[in-house]
């Protein structure tokens, strides 16, 4: 029972992020103004410069305040062999749980996901000081790569999509998000 509750609190935080982002284009115009800060926190030549490539687009973030939780998030994309690949720098705050608490639990229960179980799929997992890092793909579907840094009740995090083949590297971009916790 426990590994399942573990498996849904996974399932459920992405699928929060997912209506979070819905929640988005749904908002008000005076509650969708609110200036992200975590287009502060990396500049666009040190995302290009660690991943390889030239941006496509300008940092463009919002910060949104759902239940359980007040996410600020930043994103940039480059141009990748497979498509686009999509650089998102998050604050989370607010969580009615420690963030390291459930960053372990969200990755847990990606870990142990059967998708990953199929050829060609990648899951890795690593973790450096205070940097908790997943990187998960298979093919045909759009990969992560994400380091996240508990601070209390939340974690800031920088999350690389692109295919499975071109995944950033955990040390890319764990150096990308250690940049960009020294400007908080």
């Amino acid at each position: 029972m426990c590994r399942a509750l573990i498996a849904s609190l996974g399932y459920l935080h992405r699928t929060m992020t997912g209506l979070a982002a819905l929640v988005v284009l749904v908002v008000t115009p005076a509650h969708a103004q609110q200036t992200s800060s975590a287009c502060k926190l990396l500049q666009v030549a040190e995302i290009e410069s660690a991943l390889g490539g030239k941006a496509s687009t300008k940092p463009s973030g919002s910060v949104q305040s759902v239940p359980d939780m007040v996410l600020d998030e930043c994103f940039v994309e480059l141009p990748g062999q497979d498509g686009i690949r999509r650089v998102s720098i998050r604050i989370v705050t607010n969580l009615p749980i420690d963030g390291g608490e459930g960053i372990r639990a969200r990755n847990a229960g990606t870990a142990r996901e059967t998708q990953w179980k199929v050829a060609g799929a990648r899951l890795e997992e690593k973790t450096v000081g205070n940097a908790i890092c997943i990187l998960s793909g298979r093919p045909n579907v759009v990969g992560h790569t994400t380091c996240s840094i508990p601070r209390g009740k939340g974690y800031v995090e920088v999350d690389v999509t692109g295919s499975v083949h071109e995944l950033a590297s955990m040390d890319a971009v764990r150096a990308l998000l250690q940049k960009a916790v020294t400007r908080l």
